[in-house]
Formats: C-alpha cells, structure tokens, sequence
C-alpha cells in the first residue's frame, strides 16, 4: 500500500493485500492527562513508558467425575517479556533451536469461604496447587515479545461452596500476584447460575468439538469476533433466556453503563444435550471439548452463539444473561465485566497529540495545521474525521489504512533510528512510511564511495547513499 501525501478530500481507499480486513477494529486510546501536559508527550516519551507485561489468569467450572464435586480449571497465559529468559548452549530439537530459557512457576491457594462471619478472621487450610516448566526461546526479540507467549493449566476437585483463589507467579526477581475473593463452584441442581467460556473461534462449531479459549483473563481480542459457550448446570424448562451486552466506563470509584451493543434471545431448539465438556490442554493451548455423554442430568446443557466483536469500539463491556420467569419477573444469573483488548497497539496511537504529529508525514501544511487547531475533543473529531473518510471497510470498528500508516511509523523508528535522528524522520523512513515495505532491496559497495542501498518498487526506485557508517543513509535519486 502506498501512502503518500493525502490530501483532504476522500481520494485513496486501496489497502495493501498483506492486511487481512476485519482482523481488528481501532478506537484510538488517549492518555488522560491535561492539555498542556500533552503538548509535551513525545513519540519517544510514548515508547519509553513501562508496559507492564500481562500475565492473565481465568478460572473455569467443569463437571468432575465424580457427581457430588465439580473441577476447577485454571488457565493462565504469560507474555515472554514478562519471564526471565537466560541464554544456554544451543541446542537443536527437531526444526526448533533453543537459545533461550526460562524457567517459572506459577502456585495456586485455594480456600472455602465460610458465611459465619467469625471464622473468617481464620481461613481454613489452603489447597495449594503449582505449576512450573522451562519455556525455550530460539532469539533475543522472541524473549522480550508481548505477543509471544506460553499458555497452561492447573486443575482441582471441589466441592460445592465459595471459594477464595489466589494466584501468584514468580520469574526469578518477578512475582505477579492477583485473587478472586469469591467464586462459586455450583452443585448439579443449581438452576440460578450458568457459566461463559469465551472461544476464541469464529467457524461454525458442530458438536462434539475442540475449541481454543480466548484465555486472556477478562479480556478478548477486540475487533475480532468469537464465539461464546454458555453451560447451564441445570436448566430450568419453563424460563426463557436472553443475553445483552452492554458498553461501559470504567473509572475508580464507579462502572457506569453507557449504551447496549447486543441483545440476543437464546432458541430452545438450539440448547444442547447430551454432552458434557472439559477443559484440556492441546496444540499447547487450553481447549474447551465438547463430546458425547449418555446422562444429561450430571452434564446440564450448552449453547453457543456468535458474538459480533468486530462491529463494537474498543472499549469495556458488560455481557450479562437474564433468566425470564414464567410469572414475569426476571433474574440476573451471570453477568461478567471484560475488555477488548489490543496487545500490540501502534505506539502514536497511544496519544493523540503524537497521533496527529506524525500525519505531517502524509498530508499536506494546511491540512495538518487544521488538524492540531482547537481543543481536544476538536482535534479527536477532525482526526477521527480524517481516517473515517479513508476508511476501506467502514463496515467494521477497524481502519486498516490507518493502523497500516502508523505501524510504518513503528518500524521506521526501530529500523532506521540513529544517534543524529529517529527513525521516522530518516530519509529511509520516509520512504517507508510513504511506500511501505519495497519489493526488493539491493546494497552495493562501490570502490572508494560509501555503501549505497536501492529500494525497488513496482513503478519506482530510491537509491540511498550511507553517510556516517552508523546505518544513516540519505536518499541521492529516484528512478
């Protein structure tokens, strides 16, 4: 895709065929600080912010074997550059070379809550459950990657009650720790409570199956759709059900519920029966199976559904399902709170002031100026304005064009940054920015002159001529 200058007018909606349409939405997230404090966010301040590494943990409910207990399953997900890899010799299994290791440890406690309120003081004994294994890596960019990442499980028998789990996990001098004060394992009678399984699936799904979970905690991957199993212990015949989702905001103090962004009715015809489900490990991700049982009254019922993630913002919702009473009322039997989640955000968009800085690349003096004139929410419209009108599937939450131009930024900053200058704002990188990635490149050495680099495009060519000998190249033609 080339991205030159773009004037005002809607011109351009081709997108490079190496994006896949659809695959995310974007809605651009601003950091929460004052306008004259933005004004000094740098693209570099941006990049040298701590991301905190995400380690996600979800608790799951699954019938056991035997009818008087259930089992709780725990899945967990850890980023590489949250662990703390060493290098090893190098050693060769199969395809695989491993340069890299880690070697962490992820423990369980789990305690049943009790209602008289004088034992609380002193919890019972703790169920203690660990999990620890070496994690191989064959580069040093795998080892410091948000979007690599080892997937596992850890699964326990328990009775019916509440419970309160605490996680911790521990990468050498790294420990993340977290805790669930309250969750229910349900007996096979309970009709008031059913549980989600966010499947990170799109296909239709025909039983019996195997399904990846979405297991990222309380988030999915947002601007893409997936698909939602819901388990009912024991349905209750002479109800109906329905689920609603709704967008929220989130602040310290308070979740306040902004507007509805589905509703679905749940189709009888369509409840499964005669299965019963699990929570394995397989292709080294946790998978929900679904597979035949001849007692439909120890396995309960499913359903599945859609959910069309791609159409909503990026942003936190409520999913909550409603059992309708026979006699009119209605009751909450399972709501649950999650966010759609980017894990690898274009680092500009993380500001907008940074955001419309780095068009100056794209559009012309006049158009950008008009673009940072005004307060934020004139900037935020005009930008969003922007990027609306070139949008190549406005069909979808996600601007490919868009996240494409600021992707390039990325890698112009971490490909042609030197001591004299960011990336960006290379010679290089303006290209790149402009042009994308060309079709070949090809570097030369002639006798007695510096290096030179030409970047072949299908009706172009630059040619780069090396200045310093510290990978800054400055473009001398275009052919």
């Amino acid at each position: 895709m080339k991205i030159t200058s773009i004037p005002s007018s809607n011109r351009s909606r081709t997108v490079s065929q190496r994006i896949t349409a659809g695959i995310f939405f974007i809605t651009i997230l601003i950091i929460p600080l004052s306008d004259v404090l933005a004004q000094r966010i740098t693209y570099e301040y941006l990049r040298t912010r701590d991301r905190q590494p995400n380690v996600f943990f979800e608790h799951h409910v699954v019938p056991g074997a035997d009818t008087t207990e259930m089992n709780l399953v725990t899945t967990f997900r850890l980023e590489n550059n949250f662990l703390s890899f060493r290098r090893m010799r190098e050693d060769q299994q199969g395809d695989q070379v491993r340069r890299f290791y880690a070697e962490p440890t992820v423990r369980l406690d789990i305690r049943k809550r009790t209602d008289n309120a004088a034992d609380r003081s002193e919890p019972g004994p703790a169920i203690t459950r660990t999990w620890s294994e070496t994690i191989y890596a064959e580069t040093y960019e795998q080892t410091q990657s948000a979007t690599s990442f080892h997937q596992n499980l850890i699964s326990e028998s328990l009775q019916p009650g509440r419970y309160r789990i605490e996680s911790s996990t521990r990468a050498d001098s790294r420990t993340r720790r977290g805790m669930a004060p309250s969750f229910r394992i349900p007996d096979s009678y309970d009709s008031d409570l059913a549980f989600f399984y966010f499947l990170d699936e799109q296909s239709d799904l025909q039983p019996p199956f195997s399904a990846p979970l979405m297991n990222m905690g309380r988030n999915v991957y947002f601007g893409r759709d997936h698909k939602l199993a819901v388990w009912f212990p024991n349905l209750q015949e002479d109800a109906e059900y329905s689920l609603d989702i709704y967008k929220v905001r989130i602040s310290r103090n308070d979740t306040t519920v902004q507007n509805n962004v589905f509703e679905y009715d749940f189709d009888p015809d369509h409840m499964l029966t005669g299965y019963v489900h699990d929570i394995i490990m397989e292709d080294e991700r946790p998978r929900l199976i679904l597979k035949e049982f001849d007692n439909e009254q120890l396995t309960g019922n499913f359903y599945l559904l859609q959910i069309p993630n791609s159409t909503f913002e990026n942003a936190h919702y409520r999913i909550r399902l409603v059992k309708n009473l026979p006699d009119g009322n209605t009751k909450t039997i399972t709501k649950r709170t999650y966010q759609s989640l980017w894990l690898d955000m274009p680092v500009s968009l993380l500001n907008l002031d940074v955001a419309i800085e780095m068009m100056r690349y794209i559009v012309d003096d006049d158009t950008h100026r008009e673009l940072r004139r005004g307060n934020r929410q004139q900037r935020e419209e005009r930008f969003r304005r922007f990027w609306s009108e070139r949008d190549p599937s406005p069909e979808n939450e996600y601007n490919e064009l868009m996240v494409e131009f600021y992707r390039r930024i990325d890698y112009a900053y971490d490909n042609f940054t030197t001591p004299q200058k960011p990336g960006y704002e290379s010679d290089q990188g303006k290209i790149y920015v402009r042009h994308g990635e060309p079709d070949s490149r090809e570097r030369t050495f002639p006798p007695n002159q510096p290096a030179r680099e030409v970047w072949h495009y299908s009706d172009r060519s630059f040619v780069f001529e090396a200045t310093t000998g510290f990978g800054d190249f400055r473009l001398i033609d275009r052919r």
